[in-house]
């Protein structure tokens, strides 16, 4: 039976499309338009819940403890009050992990499209409990918000990458991919733009925490007029004239026979493999070097120290503006305007110089800068302001730059070009939760090690951004310019064993 619809399948499309001429794509409105909701209403939803609780984290630990008082009668004790913080801060990751995991069953069945205009649902809804959680006086409701925006941040991120990359024709798959990684930097930076200089008082913080919740209007209110995704519609729904009708108007032409060809061609050697959920990418020999670049790539991300950086960055900033909080809080804005900035160049020149050399030359350089910042921590003298203190500055603001062009953003543009339709959606569930999990990991560890090892813990992450430039030189391909078909057959391992005995 299922043989039979496939034929059939094939022979609509022999007729319909008959290969064409290879154009290079342009970026139309619609292509721009999809683009930016899905990343700012996905992406930067995640990257605006990553940095929200920062600014405004005194005034939710006063509510907190005037909870506590409330309902006891006594002051909250310290260890209690570290307890409930942390755990309001780690439970984003924990809803971000199980929001991963069930993205990708979801993204098949209801359509990119349509799993992110569902997944708008958690968002809101954890807007609405973190922002009522003051006038309810119930910490529960915080810390439920957060467990909920996690999962919604979990979902949208593994989605997210995959729509932009079947949406993007291929001369444009890098600079549209890279909106993901563009879209949580300005998440971040929102979240401390608004949390530092508009809601930082005592009676504005839930409007702060509520705020992401906009996102997801808007992408409820724009999205419905957006095409889905022709890929998914083609290959996983059997539709090839809604893929048709999608790609016309992605592509702004008529004539878009070239790029139906080569999705029957992907969707014909998808057809020769089993259905492949998170266990087959574990247990087919031809997934094993893809799934292994997928979980080393997103590990590597977080365990390069990013977020111990941005957290240690603020101490930096007061070891050479001691007396000058002002200047130490503009310090930290520029911190997330460079990522930004860096961000938006690195759309430019992903299409010209490939992803592995951006991934492996910036990553060369963090290890290089994580290594001298520890060395400048230890020799600047603690008591007046010496060039030790600039070189720390210098070091962290070069390996911000570094990885916002590089480790940053091209993970999310590499990993779902390696996968062919069929196990994408469970590859990127996978990397997402590894993802996840080691922010957690470096979130509960780093305090600890800190204050185990003091300046010396960046000495930890120069040994993992090390290995990550050891892995990268020998398993990292380049994907640039070439068709999803290209890239997956050069992992299939029949293809292999012919290439070395050509050899």
């Amino acid at each position: 039976m299922t043989r039979s619809i496939n034929n059939n399948f094939d022979q609509k499309m022999s007729m319909m499309e008959g290969g064409g001429e290879e154009k290079k794509g342009r970026l139309t409105f619609i292509l721009a338009l999809t683009t930016g909701i899905v990343a700012i209403a996905g992406s930067g939803n995640y990257g605006y819940g990553t940095g929200v609780v920062s600014a405004p984290s005194k005034y939710i630990q006063h509510f907190y403890n005037d909870t506590y008082v409330l309902r006891t009668g006594d002051e909250m004790s310290e260890n209690g009050m570290l307890w409930l913080w942390s755990t309001t801060v780690s439970v984003y990751c924990i809803g971000g992990a199980f929001g991963a995991l069930i993205a990708a069953p979801m993204a098949d069945r209801f359509g990119r499209k349509g799993f992110l205009l569902i997944n708008s649902i958690f968002s809101i809804l954890s807007s609405l409990l973190m922002g009522f959680s003051e006038v309810a006086s119930s910490y529960e409701m915080m810390i439920a918000g957060r467990v909920i925006l996690g999962f919604y941040a979990g979902a949208a991120i593994t989605v997210v990458p995959v729509f932009l990359a079947e949406i993007a024709p291929k001369n444009m798959r890098g600079a549209i991919g890279i909106n993901h990684q563009l879209a949580i930097t300005i998440g971040i930076l929102i979240a401390q733009i608004l949390g530092i200089f508009i809601f930082n008082t005592e009676d504005t913080w839930p409007i702060l925490v509520a705020f992401g919740g906009v996102f997801a209007v808007m992408q409820i209110c724009i999205l419905p007029f957006c095409p889905e995704s022709p890929r998914w519609l083609l290959i996983t729904k059997g539709n090839p004239d809604g893929a048709r009708k999608a790609l016309r108007r992605y592509r702004g032409d008529d004539d878009v026979s070239w790029e139906m060809h080569e999705m029957q061609i992907e969707y014909q050697e998808e057809s020769k493999e089993p259905k492949v959920g998170i266990r087959g990418l574990f247990t087919n020999k031809n997934y094993r070097k893809p799934i292994l670049i997928s979980v080393f790539a997103h590990a590597g991300q977080q365990f390069s120290g990013i977020n111990a950086i941005f957290f240690y960055a603020t101490e930096i900033y007061f070891m050479i503006w001691p007396n000058n909080v002002s200047a130490v809080l503009y310090a930290t804005i520029g911190s997330g305007v460079v990522n930004v900035i860096v961000t938006i160049i690195s759309i430019f020149v992903v299409e010209r110089t490939g992803r592995r050399p951006l991934l492996l030359y910036p990553l060369i350089l963090m290890a290089a800068s994580t290594a001298f910042i520890t060395l400048s921590l230890n020799l600047a003298d603690p008591t007046t302001q010496d060039a030790w203190d600039y070189i720390s500055l210098i070091c962290v603001y070069l390996y911000i730059v570094c990885f916002a062009i590089g480790p940053g953003p091209i993970p999310n543009v590499l990993i779902p070009e390696i996968w062919s339709q069929g196990p994408r959606p469970s590859a990127m569930s996978v990397s997402v939760q590894v993802n996840w999990w080691c922010n957690f990991v470096v979130g509960i560890t780093f305090p600890y090690i800190q204050a185990s090892i003091g300046a010396y813990t960046f000495l930890v992450f120069t040994v993992f951004l090390a290995c990550n430039c050891v892995f990268s030189f020998f398993m990292i391909p380049e994907t640039k310019n070439k068709t999803f078909e290209e890239i997956v057959s050069s992992f299939r391992v029949d293809n292999h064993h012919r290439r070395l005995g050509r050899r």
